[in-house]
């Protein structure tokens, strides 16, 4: 009998801190780096022996000694020198898979201005994302962010669904009882370059980022209805496609984070929609809806 063997391996939960330092205003970039190798490296599954391998600890003091060594912004360049360090240094390996997560420190105003070495930083602080993958061939590069919050306390609904035996799920939207609905997610989302946006990757995460939140929220004043949460991710997608060129896909997964209303007629009040019981997505069963536009390319 035969087999086929795929092999990979690395380091995970590497937390790597830089401070970068431009005179007296320093920024500061806390990531949390998985290096994954993959090449000529099965012997040691298929016959234990470890020539072929770079110990994950290597690894690991290879994330800090190329932090030090590369000038950065931001992790996606970080990930493309790791990996084209560890290309080059060992000929064997012909892939290097680097997931870095990013946590956010804002600076600390003080007077109205901002703290040239102060930072804050919530406990479950926003996380920007990114996924390098560096072959003898070049890098790609993949960025986003995850675990956001999103809510629209209005100007949502869902109806016209399918209604079998089982379905006691009431509509939501014109022409029902219930007007609109709080849509809430915690979305969880990341965008695939075809190429380095020429502002560089920081400058364009941010104003993709930006250009989602526009997108869920709608006008500052009305909004926009969503009818669904699965429109809401298409038009998200599209309109980050429309403005960003170096963007090839987007993904976005949100689950939904309900709301409900809480019954305290019961008590004889009236509830008109203001108090509501919320729950947790990762804890309650949740609706959950994935999505991933990318561009068509012509077959010509």
């Amino acid at each position: 009998m035969s087999f086929h063997l795929d092999a990979t391996y690395g380091k995970q939960s590497v937390p790597v801190f830089k401070v970068v330092k431009h005179g007296k205003k320093h920024t500061v970039i806390d990531m949390q780096v998985k290096i994954m190798l993959e090449g000529n490296v099965k012997d040691s599954w298929l016959t234990g022996e470890n020539h072929q391998i770079v110990p994950t600890e290597t690894q690991k003091n290879t994330c800090y000694a190329l932090a030090l060594q590369t000038d950065f912004d931001c992790a996606e360049d970080y990930g493309i020198a790791l990996g084209n360090d560890m290309l080059a240094r060992h000929k064997h390996i012909d892939r290097v898979k680097l997931e870095i997560a990013e946590k956010k420190w804002d600076r600390v105003k003080v007077f109205g201005s901002e703290h040239n070495h102060s930072f804050q930083c919530a406990k479950d602080a926003t996380k920007n994302t990114c996924f390098v993958e560096v072959t003898r061939h070049g890098a790609t590069v993949s960025s986003g962010v995850c675990d956001v919050n999103l809510m629209k306390t209005t100007q949502s609904g869902f109806k016209g669904f399918i209604q079998d035996k089982y379905t006691n799920l009431q509509p939501v939207g014109a022409g029902s009882s219930s007007p609109d609905r709080i849509m809430c997610t915690q979305l969880t989302t990341n965008w695939k370059f075809s190429r380095k946006p020429a502002s560089g990757y920081a400058v364009a995460n941010k104003a993709i980022f930006q250009t989602l939140l526009e997108n869920w929220a709608g006008p500052p004043e009305d909004g926009r209805f969503s009818k669904s949460v699965q429109e809401t991710a298409y038009i998200m997608a599209t309109a980050v496609l429309d403005q960003f060129p170096e963007v090839e896909s987007v993904y976005l997964a949100t689950p939904n984070i309900h709301h409900y209303t809480y019954p305290l007629e019961q008590f004889g009040m009236k509830n008109p929609n203001v108090v509501f019981q919320s729950t947790d997505c990762h804890t309650t069963a949740s609706g959950r809806i994935e999505t991933r536009v990318s561009r068509t390319r012509s077959k010509l």
